[in-house]
């Protein structure tokens, strides 16, 4: 969801300039009280209302590793994502999550496997 409109928040600065009360500005604005509240101590920090860009955490398992992880997965084809964990802590020494292995594999193009002795048994 992307954060309301400049023109909003600068409206915002100028109501509570005048004197308005932080409820009396959310309800004429019609947002909430702590987007008020937020605005103004931006405001007041910064000098302006301008929203702030956004940054994400870069994943423990970079785009430098992908090389790494392509010949892990290709070494052991059939592991689980545990054992996978396992061994990339054996490799790299550090330790990740089920969770974060399966979002690396995901997002390095490598589908989530089946053991071949699972597929023939839900087979028959």
């Amino acid at each position: 969801m992307s954060g309301y409109s400049l023109d909003l928040r600068e409206r915002v600065i100028g109501a509570r300039q005048e004197g308005k009360s932080q409820a009396w500005i959310a309800q004429t604005f019609k947002i909430s009280v702590s987007s008020v509240k937020r605005y103004i101590e931006r405001f007041e920090r910064t000098g302006t209302v301008q929203a702030t860009q956004q940054s994400r955490q870069q994943p423990v398992i970079h785009d430098g590793y992908r090389t790494a992880i392509d010949s892990l997965v290709q070494r052991l084809a059939d592991a689980t994502l545990e054992e996978y964990c396992q061994a990339w802590e054996r490799e790299s020494g550090q330790r990740v999550s089920i969770q974060t292995m399966s979002r690396t594999l995901m997002r390095f193009g490598w589908p989530r496997k089946k053991r071949q002795s699972v597929l023939l048994s839900a087979t028959k």
